[in-house]
């Protein structure tokens, strides 16, 4: 249970970051864009592959021969099992 908690903490808490900044108008829309492309696109995707590679689930060479789409084949294995 600590892994899995841990894992949906350290993915989620850079967006717990940049909503409150745009929200709030700390940071306006073209940084607010950038960080989240950032997170969607390469943050994400790294933490994931972490988690899949860790459990035995994907080689990193499948997971840069498919840019990081295979993943969402493993959506259960990534969000609900520990």
């Amino acid at each position: 249970m600590n892994k899995l908690l841990a894992y949906h903490l350290i993915a989620t808490l850079p967006l717990l970051v940049i909503l409150p900044l745009y929200i709030y108008k700390i940071i306006g829309l073209a940084p607010f864009a950038i960080a989240a492309c950032l997170y969607a696109f390469v943050y994400r995707p790294y933490i994931d592959f972490k988690r899949l590679h860790e459990k035995g689930l994907v080689t990193k060479e499948e997971f840069i021969k498919s840019f990081g789409f295979i993943r969402f084949n493993y959506y259960y294995e990534l969000l609900f099992e520990k």
